[in-house]
């Protein structure tokens, strides 16, 4: 499909009326009627700033200012770094036209003027060029929205004045690290108050990353009012959410889990997990890997999760992570692996850092280069 050129401005800057004229009739007929003149490289410069055109056909031999040291002038300011320039020139020898390239002119026509050669030259330099700014509005709209969503998708993370006012009423010291692959992932985690005695803590990780798992971290979230937690085991949530998930899922899509509830009457976790990496729980200094088997979300209505309990005393913490920080590969495809986290958590257990949560990070980002192939979430739920 040819592409309209009705809005394309052309500015042509030679000193010979004639050769003006003969141009402007030669584009007037080509469908080109958007057309400024100048007569030499200084009224040339003057005319770019007032006119604003797509395409300079431009002369190299004019008085006061020629057309290369223009062309070199045009090409010094950013703003016009991009702007086709067609040389017009009797030059026929290669050192004359390596200078044309040179000055940065994107093309040249031959004195005397092959009117086919000229429109056709004229017309693929404005065709480029309209394509080339259709892209750039296309990206520049896409940017700005994913931007848009991006914040959409980081309201949904706890408020940090929330997170730290549930910490202070339940004794807890809660950090978290949440970093998406790309503008959008499907990550989500959430910290939550059931009463004034039990906080529930949930992470999820939607299979891939970029819109689609966006959209469906905002399917789950909606479902959060719809099956209030406050009076249901972990596996009995993560059984509704299941559910529900079933139903709005595309085929193919699914997400792992980890749900927990710390009753800090008691001093016990009770959890369930659907298929997540195994949470890192510290009592004293034991550390064990807590048991996050399960059917991923998503998957089928079938699904049975199981609730467990384990304590976690004054003192004691508890990390929860997306698979990522396990799975990223380093530059010689080497995973970071669950031995190196458990042992960094070894680590912060010895030296007790004040920021745990960029003390696990440091030895991670020491081999793993951004931006990772997945999506990472980090939090790190310590009892005071």
């Amino acid at each position: 499909m040819a592409i309209s050129l009705d809005d394309s401005r052309v500015l042509i800057v030679d000193d010979n009326e004639f050769n003006r004229k003969s141009l402007s009739m030669l584009l007037l007929r080509s469908g080109i009627s958007n057309l400024e003149f100048a007569v030499d490289g200084v009224d040339g410069l003057a005319k770019v700033d007032m006119f604003r055109p797509d395409l300079i056909l431009l002369d190299v031999d004019m008085p006061n200012m020629d057309g290369l040291e223009m062309c070199q002038r045009l090409r010094a300011s950013a703003l016009h770094s991009d702007l086709p320039i067609l040389f017009q020139t009797a030059l026929d020898s290669d050192e004359e036209q390596v200078a044309c390239f040179k000055a940065g002119g994107n093309d040249f026509i031959s004195k005397p003027i092959k009117p086919g050669e000229c429109v056709a030259r004229v017309r693929h330099q404005l065709e480029r060029r309209k394509l080339f700014n259709d892209l750039t509005a296309f990206r520049e709209r896409v940017e700005k929205e994913l931007r848009h969503a991006h914040a959409m998708q980081m309201s949904l993370l706890p408020e940090p004045r929330k997170v730290a006012a549930i910490g202070l009423a339940h004794g807890l010291d809660i950090s978290s690290h949440f970093e998406t692959s790309s503008e959008l992932g499907g990550d989500l985690w959430s910290v939550f108050e059931l009463d004034e005695h039990r906080v529930g803590i949930l992470i999820v990780d939607f299979a891939g990353h970029g819109i689609t798992a966006a959209i469906n971290t905002f399917r789950l979230h909606t479902l959060f009012e719809r099956i209030p937690a406050k009076d249901l085991d972990p596996a009995e949530w993560l059984g509704a959410l299941n559910a529900s998930l079933k139903d709005v899922l595309p085929t193919g899509q699914f997400a792992t889990a980890f749900y927990c509830i710390l009753d800090k009457r008691t001093d016990v976790l009770t959890f369930s997990g659907a298929g997540a990496p195994n949470p890192i729980l510290c009592e004293g200094d034991t550390l064990t890997l807590l048991d996050s088997a399960g059917m991923l979300l998503g998957i089928s209505r079938r699904a049975k999760y199981h609730t467990q309990q384990v304590t976690l005393p004054p003192g004691g913490f508890l990390v929860l992570y997306s698979d990522a920080l396990i799975e990223c590969r380093d530059a010689l495809g080497v995973p970071f692996g669950q031995d190196a986290v458990m042992e960094t958590v070894r680590a912060i257990v010895d030296d007790r850092p004040a920021d745990p949560v960029q003390a696990l990070l440091q030895p991670f980002l020491s081999r793993i280069a951004r931006p990772f192939r997945d999506d990472l979430t980090l939090i790190w739920v310590g009892r005071r």
